[in-house]
Formats: C-alpha cells, sequence, structure tokens
C-alpha cells in the first residue's frame, strides 16, 4: 500500500510540472524601510513634497516615480488648489528590477481654528469650581477648544506657574482666558469662545508623540498660509482625573451647581491639569517660517513616573510676540493628531 501512494505521488507531481512554467517573469517582493515619505496633510497650495528612502534611509527618488490619483508626475512634487484627499504610490527600480510601494493618502485641508481656553485655579479656592464646569459644559459644544488648568500654590502646581502669571498679568483667583491673553468673565459665556472658533486661520499643527516608560518624544509639524516672524511655540503635557478635594464656596448657594456638594467637595476630579512645560513656560522662539513651508521640532523628555500615561495629554500654542495665541492644537500621548 505504501509503495502505491509513493508512486501515485510521484506521478502527480511530474504532471503537476508538465507545463511549461517561466519563472523569469516573477519579481520578487522588495521591501524597503521607511519607503514611501509623503505627511498626511498639506495646506491648499502647499508643495507636497514626495520622498522615497531605501532601508538605509538614502533617497532614490532618481529611480523612483510617483503615481498620484492613477497618474504619473513630473518629478516628485505636486499642489492642490482645491481640498481633498489623494492616493500616491511609488514605482522604484533595483538591479533592473521595478517595484511598487504601498499606497499612501494624504489629504488638502484648512487649518481648524482652536481657541486656548486656561483656567487659573487651585484646590484651596472656592470661587473657582464654576469656571472649571463651565469648560466642562463647553467641551460638550465643541471640540475646537485646547484646555490647560494652571493651578497655584496646591499640590498640582508647577514651579513655573508663578512666572506665566507675570508675564500675561494674570493676578486674582478664579481667572479665565481665551487665547492667553483675553479675560473670560462670569458668567463664562459660551458665545464668546464660540464666536472666535468661527474666525479662519492660517496655521496647521500637527502633533505625534511616544511615551516608553518615561521617556516622552514629540514631534511637532507647523505650516502656516502667512509668513510667521517673531512667533513661539508653547508645548505643555498636561493630565486628566487627578483625584484631590476642592474647596467649595458654593455649597450653600442653592442655584448653583454646586449647591450641597460639601465644602471641601471631597475627591474631586481636576481636568487637563498643567504637569510640565517641555519649552519655556511662554514658549520658545521659532525661527522665521516661510509661507506654505514645512517646519518640524522634535523633544525628548523625561516625565515623571508617577504620571498616569492613559490620561496625558499635548497641548501645543503658536503664540505672537504679544502672547497672543494664534493657533492651538491637542493630542492625547502615543497618538498623532493632524492638522485638522
Amino acid at each position: 500500500m505504501m509503495r502505491y501512494l509513493q508512486i501515485c505521488m510521484f506521478f502527480l507531481l511530474l504532471l503537476g510540472c508538465s507545463k511549461s512554467e517561466n519563472f523569469d517573469t516573477i519579481t520578487p517582493q522588495q521591501i524597503l524601510y521607511p519607503g514611501l515619505n509623503v505627511e498626511s496633510s498639506y495646506l491648499k497650495n502647499q508643495s507636497v513634497i514626495l520622498n522615497f528612502l531605501d532601508d538605509s534611509g538614502e533617497n532614490i527618488n532618481s529611480s523612483t516615480n510617483y503615481i498620484v490619483d492613477g497618474e504619473y508626475i513630473q518629478g516628485n512634487t505636486i499642489s492642490y488648489q482645491n481640498l481633498g484627499y489623494h492616493e500616491v504610490y511609488a514605482e522604484y527600480i533595483i538591479n533592473s528590477q521595478i517595484f511598487t510601494s504601498e499606497i499612501k493618502s494624504f489629504n488638502i485641508v484648512e487649518p481648524v481654528n482652536k481657541v486656548v481656553v486656561e483656567d487659573y485655579t487651585g484646590t484651596w479656592c472656592g470661587y473657582c469650581p464654576p469656571i472649571a464646569r463651565a469648560i466642562y459644559e463647553l467641551a460638550e459644544i465643541t471640540n475646537n477648544i485646547t484646555i490647560i488648568g494652571i493651578h497655584n500654590n496646591d499640590e498640582l502646581t508647577i514651579d513655573e506657574e508663578s512666572d506665566l502669571r507675570a508675564q500675561l498679568g494674570v493676578q486674582g483667583f478664579p481667572s479665565a482666558r481665551l487665547n492667553r491673553t483675553t479675560s473670560w468673565e462670569s458668567p463664562y459665556d459660551s458665545n464668546q469662545v464660540l464666536n472666535l472658533i468661527q474666525n479662519q486661520n492660517n496655521i496647521g499643527i500637527s502633533l505625534d508623540s511616544e511615551l516608553y516608560n518615561n521617556q516622552l518624544q514629540v514631534k511637532v509639524r507647523i505650516a502656516s498660509k502667512v509668513d510667521l516672524n517673531n512667533h513661539k511655540l508653547v508645548l505643555y503635557l498636561t493630565e486628566n482625573n487627578l483625584i484631590y478635594d476642592q474647596a467649595n464656596y458654593f455649597n450653600s448657594v442653592t442655584e448653583s451647581y454646586f449647591y450641597d456638594l460639601g465644602n471641601p467637595i471631597l475627591d474631586y476630579s481636576h481636568q487637563n491639569v498643567l504637569r510640565q512645560t517641555l519649552t519655556n513656560i511662554t514658549g520658545d522662539i521659532l525661527p522665521e517660517i516661510q509661507a506654505l513651508s514645512d517646519f518640524n521640532k522634535k523633544f525628548n523628555v523625561n516625565i515623571d513616573m508617577e504620571y498616569n500615561p492613559l490620561e496625558l495629554g499635548l497641548v501645543a500654542i503658536i503664540v505672537d510676540n504679544d502672547n497672543n495665541a494664534i493657533n492651538s492644537q491637542f493630542a492625547i500621548i502615543n497618538s498623532f493628531q493632524d492638522f485638522n
């Protein structure tokens, strides 16, 4: 029986290979890293510069063609006047063989205007909770705000807090600011913020980060429709859900949201708390950034091991020479946040 099976297997293999096969036409799979290099978003009329890198990081554009939306382009640069998605892949030659890369997409966008909302507060400040509540309600209405809780003289205060208040002229508590320099007064009307959000913006900001143990790496990318001169970049690390008792002077005010919650409010959850500044507290001076060009800056810092990685976020703000916030961006740690 075994001999019979062996004979059958022989004839099956013989028949399977009886056709004439041309193995010369098969192109082996070529894997290159990092490969096709393109950003995920660009502004209207900004040059989309395509590059193809081999596994040693060398540019091989001289032997590469780019196909965008199914059509070959001249060289490795293209731009668009209209918004929308596009797909691109590369054809490249190695040892006289043609290979194709993975397909990637990029988006032509308008910058999103994100208003900075800052809450100057403290666990001891019994008049402060209404600002935090107003910000919470605002966040239920719009995603186009960037929130920072800046604590004073309590367990959550960072060393540079007094320098920031001195630079921005913040004196009393509670205090709330919009775009760093505009006061947001009680009753904290959301329409004041929503009206600011409607303004058009020239600056796109993206954030990309990775946290390993206590080592945080951040890449900030900036592109603007106009030249940027005498501007600064502010980059903060924030943390949510920090549990500390909160003084509450509204405990007996029946019409208040905080009525009968106690004074202090036990185990109060503090949100968007400024934990660390990766730049100077009021920002690092940027070089001149020409219109429709890319600016990239990388940060590599150690953070406190006591921070909860699942609650951490990054805030990037572009400010002018008078500390007015021009645009901002927020992203949770270990994620990528695009221009929009």
